[in-house]
């Protein structure tokens, strides 16, 4: 069976470049007009999205019907760095704020969780989702997507985000029991 993962749309603390995480933000104006626009042309019988309320209204705008609601897909949280950009981290912690936190699957913010903990919970819906045949659609965030592209192909986090990754499109994994594949990669939401 195939898992198609579709990232949310924008808010306006993506455009302003501030660490989301658990903090429950909606899209922004803008976000939600561009969602309402596109179709994501995937067959799927089953419909998951992380209960965060700008995956939420992402699958509403796409005009998904259905929804499963899952807490395993919502995005790494971030803890004591949420709200904040990457210049005010570093401001406030220092040069070293993020090599401090760890590096790849031992990443932890301060007061959040770790990169292992969201896989292992991306893991763990994986592993359920393929208990059915049927196809699935996933809304949910780039933490997780991420997530979902390190499980099949074994990429390490050691390097930047691979370049063949665009996580504004969708990635489809193929799963086989236990086996997680690459089965396309940035497939493009359908303008409407």
């Amino acid at each position: 069976m195939r898992v198609a993962f579709l990232r949310h749309g924008p808010t306006e603390w993506n455009a302003q470049g501030r660490i989301q995480g658990h903090t429950d933000i909606p899209l922004s104006a803008a976000g939600l007009q561009k969602m309402r626009g596109l179709r994501a042309d995937f067959k799927a019988s089953r419909i998951f999205v992380s209960p965060m309320q700008r995956a939420r209204q992402t699958a509403e705008a796409l005009g998904l019907g259905n929804p499963m609601f899952d807490a395993r897909l919502m995005e790494q949280n971030w803890g004591q760095w949420e709200g904040l950009t990457r210049d005010e981290i570093l401001q406030r912690d220092g040069a070293e704020a993020f090599s401090k936190a760890g590096l790849a699957a031992s990443f932890r913010p301060p007061g959040g969780e770790s990169t292992q903990e969201l896989h292992d919970r991306v893991s763990a819906f994986l592993s359920d989702a393929a208990r059915e045949d049927s196809d699935a659609l996933v809304v949910a965030h780039l933490g997780v997507l991420r997530a979902a592209y390190t499980l099949a192909t074994g990429w390490e986090m050691q390097t930047p985000m691979p370049p063949d990754l665009d996580v504004s499109k969708m990635l489809v994994l193929e799963l086989c029991g236990a086996e997680r594949r690459l089965h396309a990669l940035n497939i493009s939401l359908t303008r409407i």
